[in-house]
Order: C-alpha cells, then structure tokens, then sequence
C-alpha cells in the first residue's frame, strides 16, 4: 500500500483538493477528523485534553468547547504544546488503526491529508508528498471571507504556522492554488494519475497479498 502525504497552510484549498481526490477514487484519511474523533467526550484523547487544561475547556453539554480550546492555544506556545502533548498519542493510535484496516482491505493508495505533516513528522513516512500552496496574500483574503476576521487576525493565524517556502522544499510535488476550482480539480486529477502509477506493484507487493506470497516463498525455499 503506497501511503502519500498531503497538506497545506490554511486557506489554500487543501480540503478541496482532497475531496477532488476521493473523487478521482483515491482513499483519504483527514487527520482533522480523526482528532475530533478522538477527542469526544468519553474517548481517551478527551481525558488527556481535561486533565491537561481542567474543566475550563468543557461546553454545557461536556464535549470541548473547541473554540475556546483554540483561543486558549493560539497565542500561547506552552499551550499548544500542552495540547499536542496530549493529542498526539491518541491520534497516531487511531491514524494506525484505520491505516491496517484498509491495508487489510487490499487499498492500493492511501492519501494521509495532515496540516502538520512536516511539523509532526509523518511526512517521513509518506511519499509523495503533496502541499497545496497559495499566495499569503491570497490565504488572507479567503480567509478573511470565509471566517469573517479582520486582517490582522488572518495575518496571525497564517503567520503562526509553518512558512509555505519552507513547505515546499520539503514537499515531492507543490500545486500552486491560485486559480478556479475547476483548474484546482483538474490539478488533483493529474496529481491522482501519479499517485496511481505502478498500482500493480502495490497490489501484488506491498499488500495483504504479496506478505503472504512472500512468506509461502521463503516457506517452500527453506
């Protein structure tokens, strides 16, 4: 199973991209939805957050207010730090879990679509990599149509992740998001051939399959 790695900065049209992706076939796993899967109240992840922050960081209803969970982090280094501190495991448990899983359903690809691929380090053990990149002038625009906020706010919120300069040497190929949704589409169907080449040699190789070739080989060799 080939497992490629894709990100991008806020606001660029990596989500978009991604769902053009599943339509092009390509199995995805949103590592966004998996930490808010992992994160509900009563899940493992959960606990960790509120033994980290106390009761503060609860909603009425008992889940995370994660609105006020981010406001907590955002300007606060220590705080995201706490906060990865305690996400990170559960998280790459779950990433793991689902990953065996569709190994074990005989997928070909598998696109692990992470924001923080290359601050984490799972972009290591992905290939390619994939970052869909836009101007900062372009994120702080959509950004501030898409959420309302002034321009100081998106400058910051861009401002406090990774620079898309430094993303980019360390990406395998960059699609430059700066155009229609039509030509981002046409981008993530030609990115989809690519990441389809050899689907044979994943098929009778690296899968469920060609382990158990494999053993039956060195079996009968012995």
């Amino acid at each position: 199973m080939k497992l490629v790695g894709l990100t991008g900065g806020i606001a660029t049209g990596k989500s978009t991209f991604a769902a053009e992706l599943r339509q092009a076939g390509i199995t995805v796993i949103d590592a966004d939805e998996v930490a808010k899967l992992v994160t509900k109240k009563g899940e493992w992840g959960y606990r960790r957050v509120v033994a980290a922050f106390g009761p503060r960081v609860l909603g009425q209803d008992g889940e995370l207010d994660r609105q006020r969970l981010g406001g907590l982090v955002f300007n606060d280094p220590a705080a995201r730090s706490k906060l990865n501190h305690a996400t990170h495991l559960p998280i790459l448990l779950r990433l793991i879990k689902l990953l065996v899983t569709d190994f074990f359903k005989f997928k070909t690809e598998v696109v692990l679509d992470m924001p923080l691929l290359f601050e984490t380090g799972f972009y290591r053990i992905t290939r390619p990599r994939i970052l869909v990149a836009a101007t900062p002038g372009l994120q702080e625009a959509r950004l501030m149509s898409r959420d309302q906020l002034p321009l100081e706010d998106a400058r910051a919120r861009i401002g406090s992740q990774m620079s898309v300069d430094a993303k980019r040497r360390m990406a395998d190929i960059v699609v430059e998001n700066e155009g229609s949704r039509e030509e981002l589409a046409q981008a993530a169907r030609t990115v989809a051939e690519v990441v389809k080449r050899h689907r044979w040699l994943h098929i009778y190789v690296f899968s469920p399959l060609g382990v158990a070739l494999t053993i039956t080989v060195l079996a009968v060799l012995r």
